[in-house]
């Protein structure tokens, strides 16, 4: 059975006023172990959940856990809990929807994962400012490098369409400088890179978890180092 497991690594982005939150205080291993739990635990395939006669479906990057299960998990109080997670929608770390049988978190923070050698993007991951810039409520408004890849790749030959139209009338050198904006680009902060040499392409395609991003955590490692 060992050799047919398969090494997970969890591919994070958090802010400075994330983690702070999660390193500050004599609660920070509580905070810290509640994270990861929270992580280890997302689907990364849509999974039917059963619980309590009601099925709730849970999408790539959610996680099913209500307070009365984290409480025990972590040995603390309910109340302590729903101020933590109340803490962690307020810095856009994830959202949660709950109801009379559980709660549904969707992880914003988690930007992937590596499965053996495969790249499973998290469709839900928000790059940090796009808490304060593109959130209204409790409903996430993407932004452009957080819209789906072929809307991205799509809004880029857009503007390259664009520039090459006026290149026609100022020469061949600004033609040629409008013509490399047109070569597959990254998108800077979502996580995800398309057609770049030796990286992630839209379809998921094997990367070497070297190049991964500097959030990439081993599953192994402990979240709870920082305390």
């Amino acid at each position: 059975m060992c050799k047919d497991k398969q090494t997970i690594h969890y591919c994070t982005i958090l802010s400075a006023e994330q983690w702070d939150f999660l390193l500050d205080g004599r609660f920070s291993g509580i905070r810290q172990k509640c994270l990861h739990r929270l992580m280890t635990s997302a689907v990364q395939a849509k999974t039917v959940y059963k619980i309590k006669g009601i099925e709730i479906v849970l999408e790539v990057g959610q996680v099913a856990a209500s307070d009365v299960e984290l409480a025990e998990y972590l040995d603390c109080n309910r109340k302590t809990i729903g101020k933590l997670i109340d803490n962690f929608n307020r810095l856009g770390m994830l959202t949660t929807r709950t109801n009379n049988r559980t709660s549904v978190h969707t992880l914003h923070f988690l930007t992937g994962w590596y499965v053996g050698d495969v790249l499973v993007t998290n469709p839900y991951y928000v790059r940090p400012s796009a808490t304060a810039k593109g959130q209204t409520g409790d409903v996430r408004t993407p932004l452009f490098s957080d819209l789906p890849p072929r809307t991205v790749q799509s809004s880029v030959q857009n503007i390259c369409h664009c520039q090459e139209q006026n290149a026609d009338s100022t020469g061949s050198e600004t033609a040629t400088f409008s013509s490399s904006l047109c070569s597959p680009m990254a998108s800077e902060h979502s996580g995800i890179w398309l057609n770049g040499k030796d990286r992630v392409t839209a379809g998921n395609h094997v990367e070497s978890p070297k190049e991964a991003q500097d959030g990439t955590i081993d599953s192994e490692a402990n979240i709870g180092k920082g305390n």
